[in-house]
């Protein structure tokens, strides 16, 4: 008998079967939050789609980049976030979850609905935001719920959470920081004009004054560009009189040589700096690492802002780039209020972030692309290809992203 029992209980494993879940033992009062998540704060990028798993029959697919966000009045302690969810399209299943600024990248269950638990601890008492990111087209989200106690997936069902409580949601304007998808409502095709916010443009069509190292002349998508060799190409722009400072934006083209993979490997590639103008300033870095593409602001003289002082940094993929081809680039910053902003896209996709002031802005003497700082005494980390129609203006791209 016993053998015929542990050979039953092989063939449900081989099959695939699965055990009912032990029902969690949650009050009512131990939820914080329950709603369906277009009705949770502000939200982007949502599609309604039938299925009949789904609370009034009603889910939401979420694009690529979709959020939402808001937020909830919380004391320290242990919670739980709670999905009902699917990914209804094979692979089509990462989405992120950013709480406080802390970001986890969750993966739904493919083919089927099912429950998703994210544990998450508070340490002050306060406002919490908790944002739902898109990644992958199609991810479908149902329900969102915050339970007290810690629960691993597996450990609770969406259905053992009583009540119908929509939660005491905190507005956008009381969210103390966030990093979410952003795109621009327009793509360039092409450079825009000089307009009147516009402090240095260069297109390339003639030899200019900044060229340092490794370099030639090439053909660009629109007309004569500048490619930066390796080891140290680099062009640099004097900022010192454009008065560039608390506010402004970086665009360009970028083309990477080919065979550097520059989008798609594990190494370090240098695209922008900006140096302040007075030691102790913040300056601006925008590198490539690990296959992911990162936009910082730190504290004067930090290699890759990685080490000490204040520093805020956004990132996302860039796995998915066409290594072939030209790719617009923008970076713009705004740091001149209580809330402070920085934005990082290519090809008009990329991240938004807010967070509480935290850094003290100031004028930039330099803006160097192509290498790492000149003035910092470590190795050459060349971005490894041309560039073409560069643009600094004096504005956040703030009016350009797409509502």
């Amino acid at each position: 008998m016993e053998r015929l029992l542990r050979a039953t209980l092989v063939a449900l494993l081989l099959a695939g079967a699965t055990w009912p879940l032990q029902a969690a033992e949650i009050a009512e009062n131990d939820v914080l939050l329950k709603t369906e998540i277009e009705n949770w704060g502000a939200t982007n990028g949502l599609t309604p789609m039938g299925y009949d798993e789904a609370s009034g029959s009603i889910a939401m697919a979420m694009a690529p980049d979709a959020v939402a966000v808001g937020g909830l009045e919380m004391q320290p302690g242990d919670y739980t976030l709670v999905f009902w969810q699917t990914a209804p399209a094979g692979n089509a299943d990462g989405f992120f979850v950013e709480i406080n600024g802390q970001r986890t990248r969750l993966l739904g269950t493919i083919g089927r609905w099912g429950t998703l638990a994210l544990p998450f601890s508070v340490k002050t008492a306060g406002p919490v935001s908790i944002a739902i990111i898109g990644q992958e087209d199609t991810m479908t989200v149902d329900r969102i719920a915050v339970v007290r106690g810690t629960y691993k997936s597996g450990e609770i069902d969406f259905a053992d959470i009583p009540g119908e409580t929509a939660g005491g949601s905190i507005g956008l304007d009381q969210i103390p920081r966030l990093a979410s998808p952003c795109r621009l409502a327009e793509v360039p095709a092409a450079p825009q004009p000089p307009g009147e916010h516009t402090l240095f443009s260069q297109d390339f069509d003639a030899e200019c004054v900044g060229v340092t190292g490794d370099h030639r002349w090439t053909e660009g998508p629109f007309g004569q560009a500048l490619t930066l060799d390796m080891p140290d190409g680099r062009f640099s722009i004097d900022t010192s009189a454009l008065g560039i400072a608390e506010a402004g934006t970086v665009e360009w083209w970028v083309k990477p040589r080919e065979a550097a993979h520059v989008w798609w490997d594990q190494g370090w590639h240098y695209f922008l700096h900006a140096e302040p103008a007075q030691p102790g300033g913040t300056q601006l870095d925008l590198y490539g690492l690990r296959a992911n593409l990162l936009f910082v602001a730190s504290a004067d003289g930090e290699p890759y802002g990685l080490t000490g002082g204040d520093s805020e940094k956004i990132q996302f993929g860039t796995s998915s780039l066409d290594i072939t081809t030209w790719h617009h680039v923008l970076v713009s910053w705004d740091l001149r209020g209580d809330r402070q902003f920085l934005w990082a896209l290519v090809d008009g996709r990329g991240v938004h972030s807010f967070f509480p002031r935290a850094i003290e802005p100031g004028a930039f003497a330099r803006i160097e692309l192509g290498n790492t700082p000149s003035d910092w005494d470590i190795p050459y980390l060349a971005m490894d290809g041309a560039i073409d129609a560069v643009r600094i203006s004096d504005v956040p791209v703030t009016d350009r992203i797409a509502k």
